[in-house]
């Protein structure tokens, strides 16, 4: 006896976004949202602050009380995502990116604090009890890197 083949059903659009979650009121996801932001202003895309995006986003959502935890870490995530893609790209940088040319001293602390941080990391996975005294002193130096940062 023969099998019959089924027939596949045809894909209905939904109101819901990627992962299941429900889109946006316009039919657009969260990621779509603050794709479209950091397209219109790369420069947004760069800053460390994510302030001004999530201002727009209570303006644009009024009916929202403060700005919820998904919301955080999808405006973090994409951030990440499109930072990267802009990285691959070799030649050409994208628009609002820093150049690689101005090296503020902010920059150069910022590096530092970095390298006292993977200092610190290899000296805790070395051994905490006998690099206790080390791992004080790098933590005093990142910390005193850090109050420099913010003067």
């Amino acid at each position: 006896m023969a099998k019959t083949r089924r027939q596949a059903k045809p894909k209905v659009r939904s109101s819901r976004g990627q992962g299941g979650r429900p889109a946006a009121g316009d039919g657009q996801t969260v990621s779509g949202y603050f794709r479209k932001i950091f397209k219109a202003r790369p420069s947004l895309l760069w800053g460390k602050s994510n302030a001004e995006v999530l201002e727009r986003w209570q303006h644009d959502h009024p009916g929202e009380d403060g700005v919820p935890t998904r919301i955080k870490q999808s405006l973090s995530n994409i951030k990440s995502v499109l930072r990267h893609q802009g990285r691959k790209k070799r030649g050409r940088r994208p628009a609002g990116a820093p150049t690689a040319t101005t090296a503020t001293p902010g920059r150069k602390l910022e590096t530092l604090e970095e390298y006292i941080d993977e200092c610190l990391t290899m000296a805790k996975n070395l051994g905490r009890d006998k690099l206790e005294d080390v791992i004080k002193l790098l933590r005093r130096a990142r910390n005193e890197v850090v109050w420099k940062l913010g003067q």
